[in-house]
């Protein structure tokens, strides 16, 4: 496979079957030290308990609304890279059709599942958007935190950048619920998001 441009390849290919090593020549480049996602945003890795643990601390702090403030922020996140993908789409090559975004979508979250450890997604896009991840690294995070389950789902960053994601690639204003979490004791954790 030759490394073609990462956006064209986003836009134009189905690579849900593809593999770790083939999302990262991709998608990934390393230099001086960093590593850039499609040749513009630096990411880095973590422990899987280090946001969780944030999440945690910061519940201390500022109680319930600490889940409102990650929540919204990794939103606003995933909003910025569903905009940028339409924005970019409709200039360069023309109208975003609601099955163009759906196939851009989950090839955005198969990058994330397979290129970054968020775990193995699975989405089934419809009138609703229902999402399953095994094995999420923050409801991995939690459980490996703490021995008692959470009272709440704890996937925030995960849920919120997905919702934003959905939102922006979608241009439509969608309800979004996470509605099973591995930290509160199911095998799975899985999210739904509705038109508003």
């Amino acid at each position: 496979m030759s490394v073609s441009d990462p956006f064209d390849v986003l836009v134009n290919e189905d690579i849900t079957n593809w593999t770790r090593d083939e999302i990262v020549k991709v998608f990934l480049r390393y230099t001086d030290g960093k590593v850039i996602f499609i040749e513009k945003a630096q990411v880095a890795a973590m422990y899987n308990t280090f946001l969780v643990g944030v999440y945690l601390e910061l519940t201390k702090i500022v109680g319930p609304a600490a889940k409102g403030l990650i929540l919204n922020a990794a939103k606003k996140g995933g909003l910025r890279a569903g905009r940028g993908i339409r924005k970019r789409y409709e200039r360069e090559i023309g109208k975003l059709t609601r099955e163009k975004a759906f196939a851009i979508a989950k090839n955005m979250l198969t990058i994330w599942a397979k290129g970054f450890a968020w775990g193995k997604i699975e989405a089934e896009i419809g009138d609703e958007i229902r999402v399953k991840i095994e094995e999420s690294f923050e409801g991995d995070g939690y459980k490996r935190l703490r021995k008692e389950r959470a009272k709440q789902p704890m996937c925030w960053t995960i849920f919120g950048y997905m919702w934003g994601l959905f939102e922006g690639i979608l241009d439509e204003r969608l309800q979004g619920e996470e509605v099973e979490c591995m930290a509160m004791g199911s095998d799975h954790c899985s999210f739904v998001f509705r038109p508003q």
